[in-house]
């Protein structure tokens, strides 16, 4: 990357020099492991995205894909029909990308059964072999496995041991794991691999640093500097637990942004000066702070930017109620949240409020107040888009209507819906789907109590 005063780009450019230093240690290995704090995971994909572009510096070509890992029967399957309907979507942008095995291989994708896994399989190192052959490079491929979500990292470090059994040797596995979990440790302690791994192992790379230094650069006398300057020192008071100080900087930063006329800039203020609020026992400094945030958006309805900041308000502000155990009133401003999320045309703004106020309600058993409101909620999430709708906690939201319409069953009509949303998440999410939905009202069961204990 080019811009030298850039700290992210300077550590970008640090992991391309560190994978090529690495690599020419190891120019067979086929397995090869990111191994990183968490801090500096915006990091490494930032160097997945770069190395996918021409811009690209490393030897080796990458493509990374984000399937999420269900089991180790069906994620062959899964990961192939991604790859094909991302290289089709490619090609609308970029007419020049010629492949001619995608078509024919579309064709045989879809006439795979989904449950035949040695097929899919087969199928999965066919399509990188000719893609392979199609890209026409001389050095290795890396395909990128970095799900969204994984269910069992034990299974997919066994599919990845067994995908590259079959693979090529100048096709192999690139992933990301953490210093604190090593997710694919069994990868590395497989003693019937024939392939070799290699882990890259990255210093800590200062990410709290390196935001520190792009946010102050600029003029001090440009607004957006000099607020950035104020969010960069409340954090550092919060951390250490410095009231005085952190008001100091965040009174500063409502006057700079007062003085700006930027509406959506002045509440945002207000947003993220509550915010850090959050970790001292200043109830009413935060309430008054959110609420002048809500009065603001007032002001302008129509404008986008605001908006959006009016939602997160809103969440703030029904968070705050929930962690102070006002839980009526943290349910009733996360609805609000919803319904204005609906009004704003943000659908997965609404879903994830609806879950969180049903969420402040379990943790308190108010049973009655879910099945109040979770019709509505049914109701609006199941006229989004599907393919949208596959990536949210959905089923949560389903599982607690089925649920309500078995208990209170009464005519053919509540029959039917009950059949009508079986048949709905089913089709979404598989025919485990109501496991899916108990599994995280379990998780929310369990989570602690002081999560919502009051504070004075």
């Amino acid at each position: 990357m080019s811009n030298q005063h850039n700290p992210i780009a300077q550590r970008i450019t640090h992991l391309q020099e560190f994978w090529e230093q690495q690599r020419a240690l190891k120019p067979e290995a086929q397995f090869i492991r990111w191994l990183i704090s968490e801090a500096d995971l915006p990091l490494v994909n930032g160097f997945y995205k770069l190395e996918s572009t021409p811009y690209g510096r490393i030897k080796e070509t990458i493509v990374v894909m984000l399937t999420d890992f269900k089991d180790i029967d069906s994620f062959s399957y899964y990961l192939a029909k991604d790859w094909l309907q991302a290289f089709k979507k490619d090609t609308a942008t970029y007419p020049e990308l010629k492949w001619e095995a995608l078509e024919p291989l579309t064709d045989k994708l879809e006439k795979i059964p989904k449950t035949n896994t040695a097929q899919a399989n087969a199928f999965l190192v066919e399509l990188l072999t000719q893609f392979k052959t199609f890209e026409g490079q001389s050095t290795p491929m890396f395909l990128g496995i970095n799900p969204r979500k994984v269910s069992n990292h034990n299974a997919l470090s066994l599919w990845i041991c067994n995908l590259i059994k079959a693979l090529p040797k100048n096709i192999g596995i690139l992933v990301t794991d953490y210093k604190d979990h090593l997710y694919y440790e069994p990868v590395f302690k497989n003693e019937n691999a024939n392939f070799t791994a290699q882990s890259l192992k990255l210093k800590d790379q200062d990410m709290m640093g390196a935001y520190a230094s792009l946010m102050t650069q600029g003029n001090p006398n440009d607004p957006q500097v000099a607020f950035r300057k104020c969010m960069l020192k409340m954090g550092e008071a919060t951390k250490a637990a410095q009231k005085d100080t952190l008001i100091k900087w965040g009174e500063k930063g409502l006057n700079i942004t007062k003085n700006t006329n930027d509406l959506a800039f002045w509440a945002s203020a207000h947003l993220i000066y509550a915010g850090f609020l959050f970790g001292f026992k200043d109830g009413e400094r935060i309430e008054q702070l959110l609420n002048k945030g809500i009065n603001i958006s007032q002001d302008a309805p129509e404008n986008k930017n605001l908006q959006g900041v009016t939602l997160q308000l809103y969440a703030y502000k029904a968070a705050y109620y929930s962690f102070t155990g006002q839980t009526t009133l943290a349910q009733d401003w996360f609805i609000k949240q919803a319904q204005l999320a609906k009004t704003y045309q943000q659908p997965l703004v609404a879903l994830t409020a609806y879950k969180n106020a049903f969420i402040a309600l379990q943790q308190k058993k108010k049973h009655l107040e879910v099945e109040k409101h979770v019709p509505e909620a049914y109701t609006y999430c199941a006229s989004l888009n599907h393919e949208t709708l596959k990536y949210t906690e959905f089923p949560y939201i389903a599982k607690l209507y089925i649920d309500m319409l078995r208990k209170n069953s009464q005519t053919e009509q509540d029959e039917q819906e009950i059949q009508a949303v079986n048949q709905l998440l089913t089709t979404l999410f598989g025919n485990d789907w109501e496991i899916q939905g108990k599994a995280l009202i379990k998780k929310i069961k369990n989570i602690e109590e002081d999560v919502v204990t009051p504070i004075n």
